[in-house]
């Protein structure tokens, strides 16, 4: 169950993090939605095993899952409009 939690949870901050940034400019809004996403699972997984908490096989909601999700999605979010601010002039 927690695995859905953090894509919800990381595709909601890519989406809030677009609406925030620039709501006129929707270019960039699916690569926020899928990176927020992205890092959300990713530090769930990394930060789960690095931990040792148990939450991906447990069908509970766990306030230290949703914490890996947000933080995972905020780092990957940052790194993907850092890119994106370099690029672009």
């Amino acid at each position: 169950m927690n695995p859905v939690v953090w894509l919800i949870v990381g595709a909601l901050l890519g989406w809030l993090a677009c609406v925030e940034l620039d709501p006129r400019n929707s270019g960039g809004r699916m690569a926020n939605v899928v990176a927020g996403a992205g890092g959300a699972l990713g530090a769930g997984f990394l930060l789960t095993t690095a931990i040792g908490l148990d939450v991906v096989r447990s069908a509970e909601l766990s306030i230290a899952g949703l914490v890996e999700a947000a933080f995972g999605a905020v780092v990957l979010l940052v790194l993907v409009n850092l890119i994106r601010l370099v690029r672009v002039p």
